[in-house]
This record gives structure tokens, sequence and C-alpha cells, in this order.
């Protein structure tokens, strides 16, 4: 069912990819801060005579007036951290501090499936490499029983139960969730969902790596 619902989203959004762009600048200045021995932040000098780039240059890529700085440069700028490129457009991508993202109206997803008798809503953007996560709110109907669901091998799935009482067959082992629990499992392992109550079950749930 995740395979499905991955599907249907992707189906959704192709025509709005969230813009998601990487924050070289405050990734460089991160580092600087993070690598240095005292209080206060390695110089830029010290970058440009590592780096062989005009000291001026970097301070434009790292105050953010140059977004889209030269692979070759952007190379060099890992190096001399003694990182590897993906490693420094990951941090630019979402580690570094200050970065903020906000996922809007638009690049959520929302899916009903009447015929299994639940609907998903994300809340977050579609994912860009394995670091990210998937987070949704999802919706029961009373005494539905939803078939066997098996995420990718290494996968983790978290669930806050909002409403509702949830019946987890988790593998041979059944586990009875109440509103205002949560719980997490490892989602390789065949699991059912189902619906004990004659409320809806309202529930936000997590996955990692992301659905979509």
């Amino acid at each position: 069912m995740y395979d499905e619902i991955s599907k249907d989203l992707k189906s959704k959004t192709k025509d709005t990819p969230p813009p998601r762009m990487p924050h070289w600048g405050k990734a460089i200045k991160a580092l600087l801060a993070q690598r240095s021995e005292s209080e206060n932040p390695i110089p830029v000098s010290w970058l440009a005579e590592k780096t062989g780039i005009n000291e001026k240059n970097l301070h434009n890529i790292i105050a953010g007036r140059v977004r889209d700085p030269s692979s070759d440069k952007l190379v060099c700028i890992a190096e001399a951290f003694g990182m590897t490129f993906p490693e420094l457009a990951s941090k630019a991508m979402a580690e570094a501090p200050g970065n903020f993202f906000v996922c809007g109206f638009g690049e959520r997803g929302f899916i009903e499936y009447p015929q299994h008798g639940f609907t998903i809503q994300t809340l977050s953007p579609q994912s860009r490499d394995q670091r990210d996560f998937f987070w949704g709110k999802m919706t029961i109907k009373p005494f539905r029983d939803l078939r066997k669901w098996q995420f990718r091998a290494n996968s983790t799935v978290a669930i806050f139960l909002e409403t509702g009482t949830l019946e987890i067959l988790y593998g041979s082992q059944k586990k009875e969730i109440h509103a205002n629990q949560a719980v997490y499992f490892d989602a390789g392992v065949p699991h059912k969902i189902k619906n004990i109550d004659s409320i809806e079950a309202k529930m936000f749930i997590i996955t990692s790596p992301a659905l979509f």
C-alpha cells in the first residue's frame, strides 16, 4: 500500500514540484563556525587561501548574493573543509543552521481511498534524498480493516493517534493503540491496521525514508 500511496502522491504533485534550493552561503557560514577552535568563526581569508577563490567572491556567496556558484568552486570549498561535494550539498539543502522550510498548501497532496476506507494528506514537501521524511495526516473510517501493508527494508513508521482506537497486527502480534498514544516500528515487517472504534481514527503518520 505504501507504494500505491507514493505513486498517487507523485502523480498529484508532478506539475508543481516543490521549490527547494540549496543555501550554499548558509552551509559555508555554518561550517566556518563549527570548525573553529575558538568562539569566533574561521575567517573567510582562511577559506580564500585554501581554495584559491577570491575573498570578495566568497563573501558574496556566503551573503547569498551569489545563489548558484560554479561547481568547481563548490568542490574546492568542500575539499577545504575535508568533505565531499555531496556532503556539502546535503548541508546546503537541509542541515545548515538557519535553513527554514515552509510547506505551503500547493505543495501538499490529498488522496482519498473510499474503496479502502481511509484518506491521507501530506504535511511535508516531496523528498529530495534519503535523509528526508514523510509527514502526513491520515483518517480511517469506523470499523474499517485496512489490507496488509509493508514498506521497504530498513524503514520506520511513526504514528500519533489523535482520536479513535486502532488494532495493529504487527507480524504475528496484535497491539491496541488508544487516542493520545504514539507508536513507531520497523515498517519492513508486514502489518495491518484496523479502526476498532465507532468514530473516525485520526492520526499523524511519519515515515523514514519518505513516501514520495
